[in-house]
This record gives C-alpha cells, sequence and structure tokens, in this order.
C-alpha cells in the first residue's frame, strides 16, 4: 500500500450523454508472461509428458504430451491447488489444496472428482503415491486449529476414499512443505517445513504414530525438501534456506555441503544416481549421492525451484519448476529450454507508476519488471541481487529519479540503487525483520519507512512494526511496536504530518493514525470487523470518507476514520472507490473476484468478465489515466480495464457538458453508420482514434480532412468509410487536439 493515489474517475462520452466506467466491459488480461507452478509430476514410463498446476483459485490443470512444447488446459478445479502426484498406471491422479478436500482423475486428467474429504481444517502441500502399491496414498498438511498451526501426515490404503491423519509439531507458525516416503519400507516417511521460524524434520516409521524429530544441525528458519538415496536407506540430503544438508545416518547429525538457498532435492532412481537441487536461479547437480554440488546451470531463471521431476530411466534429464515456469535439460542441468514463455499465470506481488507512465510490477520468484505501455509488453529491470525474486515492494526517491529502494521477503534488508537497478548497496533494518512495504517520504529525500512484522527473537512471534530512516536507509528506529501481528499497509499524509498504518495486532484488526509524524498513535478501529485489515483507501480528493476491507467484508468512515460502518460482502481483500460518488466502489474478494456497488453495498454485482483468477489481492488506479485500473488475480498475472485506450478527460462533469454543449465536440453523422460517415473534427486534431466499449484502441484513423467548410470554422471534414472487416457495435470516436480530448459515441449498423 503506497501513498494514497488519487482520484479514480469516470470516462464521459457525450453524444448527450454517455458514461462509460469500470463496470462496463470485460477485464484484460495484460500479462507479465510466465507461470508460478503451484505442483507438477512427471509421468511413469513415458519421459515426454508432464503434469502441473498453474493459478490460484480456480487453479488450472495444464499437460504436455511433448516435453512442454504445447500445453492442454484439462480442468479448472475450485481450490487452491498446491499437491498434485500421479499413480504407476499413467492414468490415476490425486490433488489437493487449500480446501482440505482431495481430488481424483481416473482419465488421465480429463476429469476430476472429489475422491474425500479431509475432517480437519487442513491445507494439503504434497501427496505421493507408493510406486509399490498404488492403492497407498500419502499426504503432507497444514492443520489450524485457532491459532496453532500442525504439520500432519495423511494417509490412505484404498486408493484416497478414506484417510487417518497424524500430526507431528504445533506452533502458532508452522509451514509443511515436503513429504518424502520410502516405498521400500511400510508406513516409512518424512515431512517437514518449518515450526516457529526453524526448519524441521520428522520421521515416522509407523504411519505417523510416532515421530522422531531429525532437525538437530539444520540452520536457517525453514526445510524445504528431503531425499533418500536409491543405494542406501539412510543416506538423506535436505534442502533449507541456508544450503544443502547430507546425513549417513538417518538424519541423526547433520554436514553442510553447500552453503546458498536451496528450495528442492531429488535422487535419480537409476545409475549413476545423480541428485540434483533447486536453488537461486540455477540448479545444483551432485554425483557423490549428495556430499558435493557444482551448478552448470545456463540460460536458467527462477528463485524457488521447488519443484523437480527426473526420468527414471535417463539421470541427465529433468524437469524444473518455480514461480518463473517449467525449465527442461536433457544433459543434466547444463542447458536448460523454457517451456512456458506463453502463459500469464504469474504471482504479482506489487505495482507502482514510476514515473507515470512507466509500471513496476514484481514477479514472485523472477524479479522487477517493468512496461511502458500500461501492460503490452514486459522487460526485466535492474540487475539481480540476494533476494531480487522475493521483492514486496519498491519505491522511487521524489528529487533523484535514478534513485529506488525495494525491500524483500528473503531477508531484513533495504536494497538501494542510484543507477536504475544497475548495481544495489544493501543497509539492515532490524533483526527478524519481516517487511511488507516501502515508503519515500513524500518530500523528504533522505527519509524512508518500512513495515511488516518483527520478531524479538528468531523463534518469537510477529510482531506489528514500522520503521523509520531519516539517512537513506542507514540506520533505524522504531516508530511503532505492537503484540503479535503484522502491518500490511502504510499511508502518509502530502507532507507525512499525519501517518495511517493498518494490518493485525493479535487477533484483532489493526488501525493506527499519528497526527505528530509517529510520536503518538490512536487506534482507529471502532466498528471494523475481521482481522487483518487488508486495504484502506480513501474516497479521492476527501479527507473524511474512507473505505477498508477484511475477511469480514467492506467498512465505510464518514468521519475520518474515527467510526465505521459494515457495507457487507465477506472475504474482502482489497477496495477501490470511485473518484465522484461515495456510493459507488468496487472490491476484491479472496475467492469469488470483484465486486462493485453503486448504491454503497446495498447491492453487490459480480465483475468478473475476461478474469481468469478469482483470489484477488489488489486493486490500483493508474495515477495519470484516471479511468485505467489494474487487478491482480492471483496467479493470473495482471488483468486492466482502461488501461489500452482512452485517457480520462480530467474535468468534471459540469465542465464537460458546457465544452459538448456549446459546440466544440466531434460530430458523426448518421447517427448509424453502415458504409461511411462525415466527421467534423476540431481544426488542429492530431490524432484521431477509434476504441471498443472498454476502452481497447482498436486502429488510428487519418487525421487529413477532405473537405474544409469555412475557413473561419474550428472544424475540419473528415469522410470515414467503415472498414468492411469492422462489425456492427457501438464504438468510441477519440480525437486529440495537444492535450485536450473530444469523444463521442458512434454505432456501427448492417
Amino acid at each position: 500500500m503506497k501513498t494514497a493515489i488519487k482520484g479514480f474517475g469516470r470516462l464521459v462520452l457525450w453524444l448527450g450523454v454517455f458514461s462509460v466506467n469500470i463496470a462496463l466491459g470485460s477485464w484484460q488480461q495484460l500479462g507479465p508472461q510466465g507461470a508460478s507452478i503451484k505442483a507438477m509430476t512427471n509421468v511413469p514410463n513415458y519421459p515426454d509428458e508432464l503434469y502441473i498446476a498453474v493459478g490460484s483459485f480456480p487453479t488450472l490443470i495444464l499437460h504436455t504430451s511433448n516435453t512442454g512444447n504445447t500445453w492442454v488446459v484439462l480442468e479448472t478445479i475450485p481450490d487452491f491447488i498446491t499437491a498434485l502426484a500421479i499413480a504407476q498406471d499413467a492414468r490415476t491422479l490425486y490433488a489437493g489444496g487449500k480446501t482440505k478436500t482431495v481430488y481424483k482423475s481416473t482419465n488421465a486428467g480429463a476429469t476430476w472428482q472429489v475422491c474425500a474429504t479431509l475432517p480437519e481444517d487442513a491445507w494439503l502441500q504434497q501427496i505421493a503415491v507408493n510406486p509399490e502399491n498404488s492403492s497407498e496414498v500419502w499426504a503432507v498438511a497444514e492443520v489450524y486449529y485457532g491459532n496453532s498451526v500442525s504439520l500432519a501426515l495423511y494417509y490412505s490404503t484404498n486408493s484416497g476414499s478414506t484417510w487417518t491423519g497424524r500430526k507431528a509439531d504445533s506452533a502458532s507458525e508452522a509451514s509443511a512443505r515436503f513429504l518424502t516416503i520410502d516405498p521400500k519400507s511400510p508406513g516409512k516417511a518424512f515431512i517437514g517445513g518449518s515450526v516457529k521460524n526453524r526448519p524441521k524434520v520428522f520421521l515416522t516409521t509407523n504411519y505417523g504414530g510416532t515421530w522422531e524429530d531429525k532437525s538437530l544441525g539444520l540452520q536457517g528458519r525453514c526445510a524445504y525438501g528431503l531425499a533418500i538415496s536409491p543405494t542406501d536407506s539412510l543416506r538423506l540430503i535436505c534442502a533449507t534456506d541456508t544450503g544443502i544438508y547430507y546425513s549417513s545416518n538417518l538424519g541423526n547429525s547433520w554436514t553442510r555441503c553447500l552453503i546458498g538457498p536451496a528450495y528442492s532435492v531429488a535422487f535419480a532412481s537409476s545409475p549413476p544416481y545423480y541428485a540434483y537441487a533447486g536453488g537461486e536461479n540455477l540448479v545444483y547437480r551432485s554425483s557423490d549421492y549428495g556430499y558435493s554440488w557444482r551448478a552448470d546451470t545456463t540460460t536458467f531463471i527462477g528463485t524457488n525451484t521447488r519443484l523437480l521431476a527426473i526420468n527414471p530411466n535417463s539421470p541427465l534429464e529433468l524437469y524444473a519448476g518455480n514461480s518463473y515456469g517449467i525449465f527442461y535439460t536433457t544433459n543434466g542441468g547444463y542447458n536448460w529450454t523454457y517451456k512456458t514463455p506463453n502463459l500469464k499465470n504469474l504471482d504479482i506481488s506489487f505495482i507502482n507508476f514510476f514515473p507515470s507512465d512507466t509500471l513496476f510490477a514484481g514477479a514472485w520468484g523472477y524479479g522487477i519488471l517493468f512496461t511502458t505501455d500500461a501492460g503490452l509488453n514486459w522487460n526485466r529491470w535492474g540487475k539481480l541481487f540476494p533476494g531480487s525474486g522475493w521483492v514486496k515492494d519498491i519505491a522511487r526517491n521524489p528529487r533523484h529519479p535514478d534513485t529506488l529502494v525495494c525491500v524483500t521477503g528473503f531477508d531484513s534488508r533495504l536494497h538501494l540503487t542510484i543507477d536504475q537497478g544497475d548495481s544495489w548497496v544493501t543497509h539492515n533494518i532490524a533483526n527478524f525483520f519481516e517487511p511488507n512495504g516501502v515508503l519515500y517520504h513524500p518530500i523528504g529525500p533522505d527519509t524512508l519507512y518500512v513495515w511488516g512484522g518483527k520478531r524479538d527473537s528468531i523463534t518469537g512471534p510477529t510482531r506489528l512494526a514500522i520503521f523509520r530512516s531519516t539517512d537513506r536507509g542507514q540506520t533505524w528506529t522504531n516508530l511503532l511496536l505492537r503484540e503479535e501481528g503484522t502491518c500490511i499497509g502504510f499511508i502518509t499524509s502530502s507532507k507525512a504530518e499525519t501517518l495511517i498504518a493498518f494490518g493485525k495486532s493479535g487477533n484483532s484488526p489493526a488501525l493506527f493514525r499519528s497526527t505528530d509524524r509517529g510520536t503518538n498513535w490512536t487506534n482507529l478501529t471502532s466498528g471494523i470487523i475481521g482481522a487483518p485489515v487488508t486495504d484502506l483507501k480513501p474516497l479521492p480528493n476527501q479527507n473524511l470518507i474512507w473505505f477498508c476491507t477484511t475477511p469480514s467484508g467492506v467498512f465505510k468512515s464518514e468521519n475520518g476514520c474515527l467510526s465505521w460502518i459494515s457495507l457487507g460482502l465477506p472475504n474482502a481483500t482489497c477496495v477501490l472507490p470511485d473518484t465522484l460518488s461515495s456510493n459507488r466502489l468496487w472490491v476484491g474478494t479472496d475467492t469469488q473476484g470483484v465486486f462493485y456497488t453503486t448504491n454503497n453495498g446495498i447491492f453487490w454485482d459480480r465483475d468478473t468478465l475476461g478474469i481468469s483468477g478469482r483470489k484477488v489481492s489488489f486493486l490500483y488506479r493508474h495515477p495519470a489515466k484516471l479511468s485505467a485500473v489494474y487487478v491482480n488475480p492471483l496467479g493470473y498475472s495482471l488483468a486492466g480495464k482502461n488501461c489500452i485506450g482512452i485517457e480520462e478527460n480530467h474535468k468534471p462533469e459540469t465542465e464537460i457538458y458546457r465544452l459538448s454543449a456549446d459546440g466544440s465536440r466531434l460530430i458523426v453523422t448518421p447517427t448509424v453508420i453502415t458504409r461511411s460517415a462525415k466527421v467534423l473534427i476540431p481544426q488542429g486534431t492530431t490524432r484521431l482514434l477509434l476504441y471498443d466499449p472498454t476502452g481497447r484502441l482498436l486502429r488510428e484513423l487519418p487525421t487529413e480532412t477532405s473537405e474544409i467548410g469555412n475557413r473561419n470554422s474550428e472544424f475540419g471534414i473528415l469522410i470515414w468509410h467503415r472498414p468492411k472487416e469492422l462489425p456492427p457495435g457501438v464504438y468510441i470516436l477519440a480525437a486529440q487536439k495537444k492535450r485536450e480530448w473530444k469523444i463521442t459515441k458512434i454505432v456501427v449498423s448492417y
């Protein structure tokens, strides 16, 4: 959340009075291109085939039969799928995710059915089918009970029809990341991840009846993967965020063999039993069962390669999946081919505009991207640095355009560049700080703010925190530190006299305001239900009317945030008010896409035409083109309305009407066009553009007038011949004269 972006207006088109706003027409998917792979499985005995899960809610199941040269969407599952596995028959697949539901396909993914619903509130993270016994299916999950999260093992002995669950450990913060079964030893499995911000590995030899903690000696915050040597079941390798670890005694002790983040490990099942590990923009290989590693990787991108699939019959042939897509190699990782260049399924962490004609976006697991054409074409911005694939927010110095800063989910540091990303320096913010955003003081180039969560120790709970630096990020002071929770967003007034922070504090919503630059803070949550506060925006150019969202709904304040009333719509995630009316606003939700209301929440209508994803994380308005709006359907890159098209006329309706009434507007005759029309355009018009009703540019028309009327007239006359390929419908014609636009509606018929 940045400093409040002013204004979201309507595009007012006058032939009489004709209004186009965001609620009309469909959304346009903009990119950037790539695919965040949520789950992946190769196919036994069919090395050219691969299944992947992309998107968020819903999730798409894609299949390739030619090593990723082409992809086919097999199914759309109404869930956030994070686990995918296949049986030895190559036709039976299992999938699971956030809704404690297990899905099954018996026809190679063509159709899917619900085969079981787990009794607990479980989020399945990985599924495995025993290759020696296809009726035995395993899963690892995070199980939620109030504020407690447990790592749990589930198993089925009847092909997924019923499941038994066994918990390994629990804490206020825990995450499940891997499941490794030993098919040669019934009941034996490893599960692991993170508990209290520490890596954890657990072993069971009796289907989860009892557990042994095998974490001693592992460093870092999370264990991401574990593999068992195919030649010696006592030999293990484990991937953590601090490196790759080797054990020769079933995890009783560990030796770090490689320093650097690793997010997956796997052994080839055929000689010479190479081992592979996914890291930051590379894949490591070991030829001595995981004791030493090297990286010959070229043409490989993606900072969290958590998925590896090795051809059982060819140890040099494998797929690697990460948040940028699928990569394929036939020579052990020396050369890679990118296999998902045409998908638009990235996870976008933020967008920002520097200046107003350049849009920056963070692609999770890839890095910082930018576009100068509103989102049609994208390029990587800046050079890589540690954590560049985990950038959460970026800010530009208001007085020095080449100076930008960013914060990442990788470390507790501020990253700064003074040369447009060609080089970077870093400054520590605070120990155990997990940033969510960064912002420059609106008029002070040396002052910065960061916000997020702060731990008192590596295993302590995360607390809501805001820090300020007055020396360009070199040193920091704490402005706000509250009980367990996190700060999600931060807003300043135009001179930063007033500061507003929102998020979660304890089990309650957090909304704090300071009017003395952060010395004292006031709680402003009266009337707000649900936690956390996920978004907060004012009605543009207003000081009193504000909107916010929580999982319990949308809330409105008409007295400067002192008290709030509910507008309904549960599971709200973000809000965008209209520029002119406080009764009209658009809201993103967790699983239902975008809604809008024109009557202050009495009725809500869905506005999801053109958006594939239904889990919406943000809604933003272009700061210069106020009719252009960007939405992030998580897992489906960016979508937008009016982003590729007409700029809004930045005048109030009364002024627009006056211009229309005195004749200085476009005039088209006849009203309904079949073959040709006479267009009266203002003298000095430099561009004449034709758009569809959603504001998408169709073509540019010539501006040379074929007839000139009275030389004292303000108009030239253009005879326009309708192109044969232009179908019947309602269109928008816009004439640009210097910085002004004259706009009208035309109707094309047979």
